[in-house]
């Protein structure tokens, strides 16, 4: 998310000061609606293209178990609309439409595929496409860090991106078809840092479909990338979006998940000093239902109308708003409000990722009643096997494994430790971590945890992260930032955490935790983390962990 113009400083101009003041005065009251009746299609008209000749070939990698089999089309298809309006100097282009009673979605070819959602119940265009680094979808991130060195103007490392990059080039396009109601697309992503059309070996490929007032995206992304290097978990945009427009953003971090409790809001403002807006950072945060709306404004009936995203794993998200002095609501505009899933991911060099989700316009009440009524996992249970690979899990500061795809049953997890300046290399500080959920302390006090284990230990730690909690620490500078993100304050890891005696003989053992007994048990688990004793000597490099099973069921039950 480096890419995006997150100023913290910025300078009000007169004309939009009274506004802005109203605004954070009012905070969580206030919404907004479009001064301007943005067409959705300006000049559309039918438009013919020469097809492609080659079907894309399909990962050998499976598809998760489900309904949907991410099938491809056996012929391509024109792009049967072309909208004229200008955006930076240049025309959308052809399009592929589907229209509802209150939404119209449009596919957009020189995009990548992006979408653009337009509400007819508030008569906007949704989402933001000044340049080619906004819009919305899934934007992926690698090492080194050192990638876009050579790049004049983003510092983003290695980085497709759905639309393309900051040259203004878009995604090569591969595919375009329709099948079983959905807009097919597939895409080679650019280096978004660079600007000379450098297309990395990454594969965008997105199926969209429009059901009445919900889009609903899924995706498949391939990545054949000739840089077989080992890169650390690095925090992925899986899905974001661009709302165009200064909007508050409304979510659900308390601890009763799934009962339609009081959501949080957030106009994004931290304060405003002398004339200078400060913004709220892009500190990311876990939230205990998988959504996060933006207030678009109001619906017919009265109150607040939103834009939802959503998807099974949306536990760890940010907002922030850009160019807020701009105050423009357009899709072509500066402004912006942006929010995203932020889920970690070791984004392996053959690696296939199945990624859906969902956004929703409408209130509150329809949004989260949507999102309730989907699967989602409401205990802790990891086996990491050759299908599930790690399973959501990643490695922090210093380790390697036999990266995903997974050959055989297992995570295998090399300790390598690392160097702090002016100290010895050391693999104290590695640590495994589970993905973010939301499993209520109430329905389990006990995990299994099945591993083969070869070190100098003999003790190991599991700690826990509750709802509200900063794992680490906050900025002290952002109060109401802080106050909204992270209700319960700072984690005292030292307080959740549970010691355990581990056999450091290289041979498979299953552990029994319980952490019932621990006062700080409570309210909603969002994270684990398998870690070493907090003080201690150096552990040099050599470690190994390989784990069969973290969650609530014996393994050797099963």
């Amino acid at each position: 998310m480096k890419k995006r113009e997150t100023f913290t400083l910025i300078k009000l101009t007169k004309k939009t000061v009274n506004v802005l003041i109203c605004l954070l005065l009012l905070h969580f009251k206030y919404t907004f609606t479009s001064a301007q009746n943005n067409s959705p299609c300006v000049g559309c008209a039918e438009i013919n293209f020469q097809r492609y000749a080659s079907r894309p070939t399909d990962p050998n990698t499976n598809p998760p178990d489900g309904p949907f089999n991410y099938p491809v089309p056996a012929n391509q298809t024109d792009w049967p609309g072309y909208n004229s309006k200008i955006i930076s100097g240049k025309p959308v282009g052809p399009v592929e439409v589907q229209e509802s009673g209150v939404l119209r979605l449009e596919v957009r070819k020189e995009y990548g595929g992006s979408i653009q959602i337009y509400d007819k119940i508030t008569q906007q265009n949704l989402i933001n496409f000044q340049d080619l680094g906004r819009e919305s979808g899934l934007s992926s991130y690698s090492g080194p860090d050192s990638f876009s060195d050579d790049a004049p103007y983003w510092k983003t490392g290695y980085n497709p991106l759905q639309a393309g990059d900051a040259g203004d080039h878009p995604a090569k396009l591969l595919f375009h078809g329709n099948i079983d109601g959905y807009v097919y697309t597939k895409y080679q992503c650019n280096s978004w840092s660079h600007i000379d059309n450098r297309l990395l070996e990454f594969y965008y490929e997105q199926w969209v479909k429009l059901d009445g007032n919900k889009v609903h995206v899924k995706t498949r992304l391939t990545h054949q990338r000739p840089d077989k290097t080992f890169y650390r978990a690095y925090s992925q945009e899986w899905p974001f979006a661009m709302i165009a427009g200064v909007r508050s953003v409304r979510f659900y971090n308390g601890s009763r998940p799934f009962t339609m409790d009081q959501t949080s809001a957030s106009n994004g403002v931290e304060r405003i000093v002398n004339g200078t807006y400060i913004v709220h950072q892009l500190t990311p945060f876990q939230i205990t239902e998988p959504w996060i709306g933006t207030i678009i404004g109001a619906n017919p009936g009265g109150g607040e109308r939103l834009i939802a995203m959503t998807c099974s794993d949306f536990y760890h998200t940010t907002y922030n708003i850009n160019a807020i002095h701009s105050y423009d609501f357009s899709e072509d505009g500066p402004t912006v409000t942006y929010s995203s899933n932020a889920p970690q991911y070791h984004l392996d060099s053959d690696n296939t990722w199945y990624r859906d989700y969902s956004y929703i316009v409408d209130n509150e009440k329809e949004i989260r009643t949507y999102v309730y009524s989907q699967a989602r996992k409401d205990k802790p249970d990891f086996a990491f096997t050759k299908k599930n690979g790690r399973n959501g899990w990643y490695i922090v500061d210093g380790g390697h494994d036999q990266k995903e795809p997974f050959q055989r049953d297992n995570w295998t997890v090399t300790y390598d430790g690392k160097a702090d300046p002016g100290q010895p290399i050391s693999a104290r500080g590695t640590k495994l971590l589970s993905p973010w959920g939301s499993w209520k302390s109430s329905d389990f006090n006990t995990v299994y945890l099945k591993m083969r284990y070869s070190g100098p230990e003999k003790q190991l730690r599991v700690n826990w992260l509750l709802d509200g909690q900063a794992a680490n620490g906050v900025d002290s500078n952002y109060p109401n930032q802080n106050a909204v993100r992270f209700p319960r304050g700072v984690r005292n890891i030292s307080q959740q955490s549970l010691p355990f005696n581990v056999i450091n003989d290289g041979q498979m053992h299953t552990y029994k935790l319980t952490f019932g007994g621990n006062p700080l048990w409570q309210g909603v688990i969002q994270q684990f983390e398998l870690t070493h004793n907090f003080e201690g000597p150096v552990i040099a490099p050599g470690e190994i962990v390989e784990m069969v099973y973290f969650g609530v069921n014996n393994p050797d039950n099963q």
